[in-house]
């Protein structure tokens, strides 16, 4: 096991991948959770309805990345000290990632206000 942990701290890319793989399989359940079980991707709802599920969305979020940290953080405990370097890691670039989808949804808004503007601007 510390020879995989060692082999995996000194091939950076390694945990780059690790916690891209863990990023896009939240993100894939999210979205099949959203558009799949909830429905949303064969029915609309109106503009409010969606922002509310955007707020509770990114609420839901924040606990699952506690969740996430706190795992990480008990994996790392249990591996000792190369574990707890590589699942620290790993959860720097989960935060990074989720610090990303914050900013990319702020372009969202922004974007929107804009087409807006020069939807009232024509």
């Amino acid at each position: 096991m510390k020879a995989l942990l060692t082999f995996s701290l000194n091939n950076y890319a390694l945990l780059v991948l690790t916690a891209a793989g863990a990023v896009l399989t939240f993100v894939v359940l999210r979205i099949k959770k959203r558009y799949i079980n909830e429905g949303v991707l064969f029915r609309q709802l109106p503009a409010a309805e969606h922002e509310v599920q955007r707020e509770k969305m990114r609420f839901d979020n924040h606990i699952g990345l506690e969740i996430a940290l706190r795992k990480f953080h008990e994996l790392g405990l249990e591996d000792g000290d190369l574990g707890y370097a590589y699942w620290h890691e790993v959860g720097q670039l989960l935060k990074q990632a989720v610090g990303m989808q914050s900013r990319i949804h702020e372009l969202s808004k922004e974007l929107e206000q804009c087409r807006a503007r020069l939807g009232k601007a024509d």
